[in-house]
C-alpha cells in the first residue's frame, strides 16, 4: 500500500496505471468520424503517468503526489471533493459548497466545487480524468466537480503541482491534479457508509463489477452519496454578535420590530410596533440589532447519484479500442437567510410614524426584516453531467505508437429560487392607502397575508446547459539512440469545441423576464515533447547515474481570446542509487471562461445587485451597496511563470522509504478578479485607488446611468453610498513561493505486524498580492483568505492480521485576521482523524470472506472552528473562516464492504 503522502514513481505504479496499446488514428476516424488521441491504459500493462505525453515516462523535473486506493478508502471522505480537501497543496478557497466568499464563488449557484492547488484560484488547476480533459460542471461550465467520479470508481489521484500548459494547455498555472479509474477488476464489490455528527447526517452507497479476459478488460461503478444541510441555528459559533469573544456585533439593523432612518438618524421601533398615537416611544440614536443569516445553511443539502466506467480491448495486430466515462445527478438544497430590505415608506402610508423631533418630509425609510411575515425562501436544482470518452492505439514503425481519442461531454445545470422579494410590489404595497392592502413596517399589527404573497413573488431560475467536444491525435515513440538512452518525443494536436447556453429568468411570478445567451469557443493546438537521457545505464559514471533532459511546447489558437505559446524545460540529475535531483522551468496560461467575457446575468445584459458589505470606516457594520455584473469583452489570458527545484530520496531502510522536497516559485499575472460575491472587500479599499471597483458616493449621473443600463435585484437606498464593479477585470498580479515536502516508510515487527508513518506538507515562504496593475506586491500570506504559511497532514498506520488501524493528524498554523480592526491573530487548528477495519474472512464459518466491516471517525475530539473576528454573510463567516475549517465538527462513520 502506498501511503497517502508517498510520491508516487510512475515506474512502480500499480495496476491501475495500465494504458493500452496503441492504434492509429486514422483507424478511430473512420470508427468515429472524428479525430482524437489517447492517453489510457490496458493489456500492455503500460503506466499511465501525469505530466507528460510521451508512454511510461515520467515528468522529468517536476514532482507528483499520489493519493492510492487504501488512502481513498481509509480517508472517511464522501466525495472526491473531500478526498481532495485532505491534501495540504489544496485550499478550499472561492468555488466549494461551503465557501462563496472568494474569486469565482459567485457564479457558483449550484454549490459545486473544484481543486484550488496552492490556493492562487480556483481556475488555476486543470482537472483531468485518465489523463485527458473533461466537460466542467456549474451553470457556466468554469470548473470540474471531481465528485462527479465517484471515490469507488478511483484508482488513485496524482496532483503534479507544477506548471503544465507545455503539455495540456490552459488552466494548468497552479498544476493538474489527474483522477485515474480503476481497471482490470475481477468479480464485484459492493459497500455501505453510515455517519452521523451534531444535527448532521451522511451516508455512501456504492457498487462495482469488472470482468477481465484475454486482452481485455471493463469496470463499471456505481455510486450514490448523500448528507443533510447544516443550519447555522445548529453551531453556536455562527453568529452575528461576536462581542462576548472580544469580536465585534456585526448583527444587521435590517430587523423586526425594525428601526426608522432619517437623515442618517435611527429610532428603533419598540416591541409591539408603534403607531402615530405611539410615537413618543421612538427615542433618536436607538438601534434594533438582529441576526437574520443565523437561520441560512452553513452547508446545502446534496444527493448525488454517479456511475463511472472503464474499458479496453486489444483487437490484434497492434490495435487496441478504450474507453471511459462518467454520468452523474447531484440535486441540491439551500436555505438562505430572512428576507430583508430598506424600505421607502410614503407618508400616504396609513401606517405612517414620524418621530417626535425629526425633521419634516413625505417619506422615511425603514430598516426591516421580513423574519416573522414570510418564511425563508429556498434555493433548490440540479447538476447533471454525463461524458464519454473514445480512443485507439496503433503500433507504427521504429517503436512509434500513435493514437486518436474522442470526448464527448455534457452538462446541465439549474438552480431555482422563488419566495423573493418584487420591487415593485414592495413599493405598491408601502404606497397603498388603504388600511387592508398596505404594507405595514411598524409592526403595529400583522399584514395582510394577500399583501404578502404578492410582495415575495419573485422567481430566478438560472439554467446553463454546455457541449464540450475534444479531439486528441497522438504519436510518440524513439527518435534515435545516444549512449545514456533513447531520445524520446510525442507530437499532437487538439481541437475542442465549447458551447454553453444559459441565461435567466427573473422577476415576478406572474410576469417572469426571460433571456438566454449562447456563448461558443474553439479552439486548436499543438504541442511536442522531447525528453534525451544524456546519462544512462550505458555511460553512468560514480556521482553522475543518470541525467535526462525534457523539453516541451505547446501553441494554443482561440477563436474570443486570441493565441499563446507556452514552453517548459525540465531537468532530473541521478548523483547516486536512489537520489534524483530535479528542476523545471515553465510558462502557463488560463483563458478566461466564456462566462467570465460575457456572462448570462439578464440575458447577457448584466444587471445591479444589492448587497450588504461589512464596512471597516462604520465600525465594520453592514453598509448597503449596489455591485454590477456586466460582460467584460477586453478580458485577456493570465498568464505565468513556474519554476520548480527539488529531490526524491529513496532510503535503504524499511519499506519504500522515500523522503521528498520541492521549491515552487509562481509569477501569476494578469489574474481575473470579480468582486462581486465579496462583501468583505471594503476592508480592501486601499489597494483598489485609481480604479472603478470601488466608488463611494458615487455621481448622480452615474448613478442615473446605471439605472437605465441594468435591471437591479434587490430594494436600492435611495442614497447610493456604495458602488462596486463586481465584472471580472484583468487586474491582480500573484508571486507564491515556498517548499512542499513528502516523507513515507513501512517496516514489518516481528510481532506487532506492520506499521507505516508518512507526512505531506507544504510550506509558504512568499505569497505577494498586487490587486491592481498600479499597485504594489503586498505581502498577503498567513492572512485571512489567503494561503497559509505551514500546513500539513501526517498519517500512521498499523495492520495485524484482520486488524487494520490508521491515524491521520491535520494541521494548519495561526494566521492573521487582518480584516478585523485591530488585526486578531487566529488560532492554529489541529484535528485528528481515525478508522479501524476488521477483515470478517474467519467469521460465520468464511460466510463473510472477503468482507471488511470498519469504524471512522473524522476530526475525533470534536474540536471546533478557531474563532475568526468577521461578519457573516451570505457566503459563510459569522465567527469563523469557511475557507479553512469545517463547521460540521465530529462525524462518527460505520461502513462495511464485501467483494464477491
Amino acid at each position: 500500500m502506498m501511503n497517502r503522502f508517498g510520491v508516487a514513481n510512475a515506474a512502480n505504479t500499480g495496476k491501475a496505471g495500465k494504458r493500452l496499446l496503441p492504434i492509429p488514428a486514422a483507424a478511430l476516424l473512420c470508427l468515429l468520424g472524428a479525430q482524437a488521441i489517447a492517453q489510457t491504459a490496458g493489456p500492455a500493462e503500460e503506466v499511465t503517468v501525469t505530466g507528460s505525453r510521451i508512454r511510461g515516462i515520467a515528468p522529468v523535473g517536476s514532482a507528483v503526489v499520489s493519493v492510492g486506493r487504501d488512502d481513498i478508502e481509509s480517508s472517511g471522505a464522501v466525495s472526491t471533493t473531500q478526498v481532495l480537501q485532505q491534501i495540504p497543496q489544496v485550499f478550499n478557497l472561492g468555488v466549494s459548497e461551503s465557501s462563496r466568499g472568494q474569486s469565482g464563488g459567485a457564479g457558483n449557484i449550484t454549490y459545486g466545487s473544484s481543486v484550488n492547488l496552492r490556493g492562487i484560484g480556483p481556475f488555476a488547476t486543470l482537472p483531468l480524468l485518465n489523463g485527458h480533459r473533461t466537460v466542467g460542471q456549474g451553470t457556466g461550465a468554469a470548473v470540474m466537480d471531481p465528485s462527479v467520479i465517484p471515490t469507488l470508481a478511483l484508482e488513485r489521484i496524482e496532483i503534479v503541482a507544477d506548471g503544465a500548459s507545455a503539455i495540456y494547455g490552459s488552466d494548468a498555472i497552479a498544476g493538474v491534479v489527474n483522477l485515474i479509474l480503476r481497471r482490470n477488476e475481477k468479480g464485484a464489490q459492493g459497500f455501505v457508509r453510515f455517519g452521523q455528527g451534531d444535527a448532521y447526517d451522511e451516508r455512501q452507497i456504492g457498487a462495482l463489477w469488472g470482468n477481465r479476459w484475454a486482452g481485455g478488460q471493463v469496470t463499471l461503478t456505481f455510486e450514490n452519496d448523500y448528507h443533510t444541510a447544516l443550519s447555522g441555528r445548529d453551531r453556536s459559533f455562527f453568529t452575528g454578535n461576536l462581542l462576548d469573544q472580544g469580536g465585534g456585533d456585526f448583527r444587521s439593523t435590517q430587523c423586526n420590530p425594525g428601526n426608522i432612518v432619517i437623515s442618517g438618524v435611527n429610532y428603533a421601533i419598540p416591541a409591539g410596533g408603534v403607531t402615530p398615537a405611539t410615537a413618543n416611544k421612538l427615542v433618536a440614536n436607538t438601534t434594533n440589532r438582529c441576526d437574520n443569516l443565523k437561520v441560512q445553511d452553513l452547508i446545502p443539502q446534496q444527493e448525488r447519484n454517479s456511475a463511472a466506467m472503464s474499458f479496453n480491448h486489444d483487437v490484434g495486430a497492434g490495435i487496441s479500442l478504450y474507453a471511459d466515462g462518467f454520468v452523474t445527478r447531484r440535486s441540491f438544497q439551500y436555505r438562505p437567510g430572512a428576507l430583508a430590505s430598506n424600505l421607502t415608506v410614503p407618508a400616504t402610508n396609513p401606517f405612517y410614524v414620524r418621530p417626535p423631533g425629526a425633521p419634516a418630509g413625505t417619506s422615511e425609510t425603514v430598516a426591516y426584516s421580513f423574519i416573522n411575515d414570510l418564511p425563508v425562501n429556498t434555493s433548490t436544482g440540479r447538476s447533471k453531467a454525463m461524458e464519454i470518452t473514445i480512443g485507439a492505439d496503433i503500433n507504427v514503425a521504429a517503436g512509434w505508437k500513435a493514437g486518436a481519442l474522442y470526448t464527448l461531454g455534457t452538462n446541465d445545470d439549474l438552480s431555482i429560487s422563488q419566495g423573493g422579494l418584487t420591487n415593485a410590489n414592495i413599493t405598491a404595497a408601502l404606497a397603498s392607502t388603504n388600511p387592508a392592502t398596505a404594507l405595514n413596517p411598524f409592526g403595529s399589527g400583522p399584514n395582510n397575508p394577500a399583501t404578502l404573497a404578492t410582495i415575495a413573488n419573485s422567481l430566478s431560475i438560472a439554467p446553463g446547459f454546455t457541449r464540450f467536444q475534444n479531439v486528441l491525435l497522438k504519436a510518440d515513440g524513439p527518435l534515435f539512440m545516444l549512449p545514456g538512452g533513447a531520445v524520446r518525443a510525442a507530437v499532437g494536436y487538439e481541437y475542442q469545441k465549447i458551447r454553453t447556453v444559459g441565461g435567466q429568468t427573473t422577476g415576478a411570478v406572474t410576469a417572469p423576464i426571460t433571456g438566454e445567451v449562447a456563448l461558443t469557443r474553439d479552439v486548436d493546438s499543438v504541442y511536442a515533447e522531447v525528453v534525451v537521457p544524456i546519462v544512462g545505464v550505458g555511460n553512468g559514471m560514480a556521482g553522475l547515474r543518470k541525467l535526462d533532459i525534457t523539453a516541451a511546447a505547446r501553441t494554443d489558437k482561440y477563436s474570443d481570446v486570441g493565441n499563446t505559446t507556452n514552453p517548459k524545460l525540465g531537468i532530473n540529475w541521478s548523483p547516486a542509487a536512489g537520489l534524483t535531483l530535479r528542476g523545471s522551468y515553465g510558462e502557463s496560461f488560463r483563458a478566461p471562461g466564456l462566462t467570465q467575457v460575457r456572462g448570462f446575468t439578464n440575458g447577457g445584459r448584466g444587471g445591479l445587485f444589492v448587497q450588504n458589505y461589512s464596512d471597516p470606516t462604520n465600525g465594520g457594520a453592514l453598509r448597503v451597496g449596489v455591485a454590477l455584473s456586466a460582460a467584460n469583452f477586453d478580458l485577456k489570458p493570465e498568464t505565468a511563470k513556474t519554476k520548480s527545484l527539488g529531490f526524491d530520496w529513496d532510503l535503504p531502510v524499511g519499506n519504500k522509504t522515500r523522503i521528498s522536497v520541492n521549491y515552487f516559485d509562481i509569477v501569476y499575472d494578469n489574474q481575473i478578479i470579480g468582486y462581486l460575491s465579496d462583501l468583505t472587500v471594503l476592508n480592501r479599499e486601499a489597494a483598489f485607488a485609481g480604479t472603478t471597483v470601488i466608488q463611494r458616493n458615487p455621481a448622480p449621473a452615474l448613478v442615473a446611468q446605471l439605472l437605465a443600463t441594468y435591471p437591479i435585484s434587490g430594494v436600492p437606498p435611495a442614497t447610493w453610498t456604495l458602488f462596486v464593479d463586481g465584472r471580472n477585470l484583468n487586474l491582480a498580479k500573484s508571486v507564491s513561493r515556498g517548499f512542499d515536502f513528502q516523507a513515507s516508510t513501512r517496516f514489518a515487527t516481528a510481532n506487532m505486524g506492520t506499521i507505516g508513518v508518512g507526512v505531506n506538507g507544504t510550506v509558504f515562504t512568499k505569497y505577494q498580492v498586487a490587486f491592481t496593475p498600479a499597485s504594489a506586491l503586498t505581502n498577503q500570506i498567513n492572512t485571512i483568505y489567503n494561503p497559509l504559511r505551514f500546513k500539513a497532514r501526517s498519517n500512521a498506520t498499523w495492520s495485524y492480521g484482520p486488524i487494520f488501524a490508521n491515524l491521520n493528524l491535520n494541521y494548519q498554523n495561526s494566521y492573521d485576521n487582518n480584516l478585523a480592526n485591530p488585526v486578531q491573530k487566529v488560532r492554529s487548528q489541529t484535528t485528528l482523524d481515525a478508522r479501524v477495519a476488521y477483515a470478517l474472512d474467519d467469521v460465520g464459518g468464511g460466510a463473510l470472506k472477503n468482507a471488511t466491516l470498519s469504524l471512522g471517525v473524522v476530526n475525533l475530539f470534536d474540536r471546533a472552528p478557531p474563532f475568526v473576528n468577521i461578519a457573516q454573510s451570505t457566503n459563510g463567516g459569522g465567527g469563523f473562516d469557511p475557507t479553512l475549517s469545517s463547521p460540521v465538527g465530529r462525524v462518527v462513520s460505520l461502513a462495511f464492504d464485501k467483494r464477491f
